[in-house]
C-alpha cells in the first residue's frame, strides 16, 4: 500500500461488499490501519444487516473461528470499525476486497 484509502473509496467498498453478501458471494477482505499496521489481516464476510446509521457485517475470522466476528461500517463517517479481540485493540480499519480483480 502506497496511498491511504479515501472515505469515498470506503463508502463504495461498503456498498460493493453488501451487494456481494446479498447475492451469496462471500468476499474475502483485507483489514489494515495503514500506516500504523496494528492490524494486517484477512476475514470472510458472510452476512450483513443494514440500518440508516451503519452496515454490520458478520465475519469468519480464521484467528478466532469459534464464533462469528463483526465488522461495522459507519455511513456518516464513511469508515469501517473492527472490535477489540486478542490480537487487535479495536478501532478504525481500512478495508478492501482481495481476489476481486486482476490487480488485487
Amino acid at each position: 500500500m502506497i496511498f491511504p484509502f479515501s472515505r469515498c473509496h470506503q463508502a463504495k467498498m461498503a456498498r460493493r461488499l453488501l451487494e456481494s453478501v446479498r447475492i451469496k458471494r462471500p468476499p474475502v477482505v483485507h483489514l489494515s490501519d495503514f500506516p500504523a499496521l496494528h492490524i494486517n489481516h484477512a476475514v470472510v464476510l458472510f452476512e450483513a444487516r443494514e440500518s440508516d446509521r451503519e452496515i454490520e457485517f458478520s465475519v469468519y475470522d480464521p484467528n478466532d473461528s469459534s464464533k462469528p466476528g463483526k465488522l461495522k461500517f459507519d455511513r456518516a463517517a464513511r469508515r469501517f470499525y473492527f472490535p477489540a479481540n486478542f490480537y487487535f485493540a479495536g478501532g478504525r480499519v481500512d478495508v478492501y476486497e482481495v481476489y476481486y480483480g486482476w490487480c488485487y
